[in-house]
Order: structure tokens, then sequence, then C-alpha cells
């Protein structure tokens, strides 16, 4: 099978759109989204209408979902991201909520689990250090899986004899993953990098030959940071993906 895998759109049309047309063209058998359609950007319902119109689909729930969802509590989250989600709330219909109340927490195929977040907390858990890495690795039943959440994307790979290793994205952008590996792959943001580099990114998963690619593409940051600014978003929201950060 060939997968599109996006993650972390954040209610960001335009880097959305992009990366929709790039995946028609390479007549992917199934695109998986690990979560956070809205949160963040000006356009969460037609991030909505969008993302769930591809044909062939599958979507998990993120922890911004969540948030609108009222599925869980906010208090953790800091007050840019709590404010982009009363935003966004107010932009939607009561059924376009309860859409995202109805999302899946994981999706298990082909050998691979996907989640938001992590394999032990699969909406809120970051998988942002070495650590939760090794622990997360240890429980997984799959011997790969593929999340979003940190916008960094990352592929942390475990050999049979516990050698670990973090492969450097940076200087290539395909890898073949080995049979007797274990793995956690990132696959980074569609509407908000943060990894220094402000191209959206996604992954092409292909299960038979076991290749992983990731993909970055330039959008209309401009047209996007100026719906943001009358949308009311916080500023620091705006700026931020000039640099990805």
């Amino acid at each position: 099978m060939k997968y599109a895998i996006i993650s972390d759109i954040h209610s960001n049309l335009e880097a959305l759109q992009v990366v929709i047309a790039d995946i028609k063209k390479e007549n992917v058998d199934k695109v998986i989204c690990c979560g956070d359609i809205v949160g963040y950007g000006p356009n969460p319902k037609e991030c909505i209408e969008l993302t769930s119109s591809m044909k062939n689909v599958e979507v998990i729930m993120g922890n911004h979902d969540a948030a609108i969802a009222d599925k869980i509590d906010t208090s953790d989250f800091n007050e840019n991201a709590k404010k982009a989600i009363e935003i966004n709330r107010s932009m939607l219909t009561d059924g376009e909520i309860v859409y995202l109340s109805t999302l899946k927490y994981e999706c298990r195929e082909e050998g691979f689990l996907f989640v938001h977040g992590s394999p032990r907390d699969t909406v809120m858990e970051y998988l942002s250090t070495l650590t939760k890495l090794r622990e997360n690795i240890a429980v997984m039943r799959e011997r790969r899986c593929v999340v979003g959440h940190t916008h960094i994307p990352m592929i942390y790979s475990m050999d049979e004899e516990g050698k670990e290793e973090i492969l450097d994205i940076e200087k290539e952008n395909e890898f073949i993953l080995k049979d007797g590996n274990k793995y956690i792959i990132n696959a980074g943001s569609v509407g908000q990098p943060r990894d220094e580099d402000n191209r959206s990114c996604f992954i092409y998963l292909d299960t038979d030959k076991k290749i992983v690619k990731f993909r970055r593409l330039k959008y209309d940051i401009g047209n996007v940071q100026e719906k943001m600014k009358n949308a009311g978003l916080p500023e620091y929201l705006i700026s931020r993906l000039s640099y990805g950060k």
C-alpha cells in the first residue's frame, strides 16, 4: 500500500490545498491524517471539509480537535492555544464539532500504528525526548508507529540489540525501513512546522517497498497570516509561521 500521511493541519487552508494537490499526483491508496485538523489557524471549517472529503481517508483525533469538541481539559494549554481554540470553535457548526468528537484515537494497518501523540497516550503525549521515545518504543505492539503532535519531522530507530538512532532527515528525505528494527516516525506538520523550515511537511509511506519519504512544499504564508490577523488570532501564532518555529 502507498499512503500519504499528513498531520497538524491547524486550520491552515493554503498549506492543506498545496499538500492535497501534491498527493493527487502521487496516486496513493490511502490518506491518513494523524490529527489536529483545527486550532491555531483561520480556516477550521474549510480544513475539516477538505480533509474529510478526500478519497479513502482516515482521520485520527488530535489534542486540538479534542479540545474544540470538549473531550479534554484545556487548562494545560498555553494562552495563545486557548484563544485560537475559542476562535476556531466560534467558526464551526454544531455538526462540524460533532464530527471532531467522533474521530478515532488510533489506526492500525499494514503493521503500522498511527496516532497523534504517542503509543501510550494517543492524544496528549509529546515525543520530544529520547527518554519518552525509548519508553514508548518498548510498549509498542507494532514495530512501526507514525505520530504527529510535536510538529517536528523525525525517524527514531531501535534495532534488535537495542541500538538506537535518530535518522538525519535534514540530509536525506527518503529512508528504507529495516525488517528487524522498530521505528517511531513523526510526519511533521502541514500547517505549522516547528523545525525552522516554514514549508509544509508530510510523508509518503510505501509499506510494500518499506520506504518513507518526507515531502516539503511552499505555500502562501502571507495570505494565511493576513486572514489570521483579520480573525483576531494572537500575533505570536501569526509571526511564527514565517520562521517555522
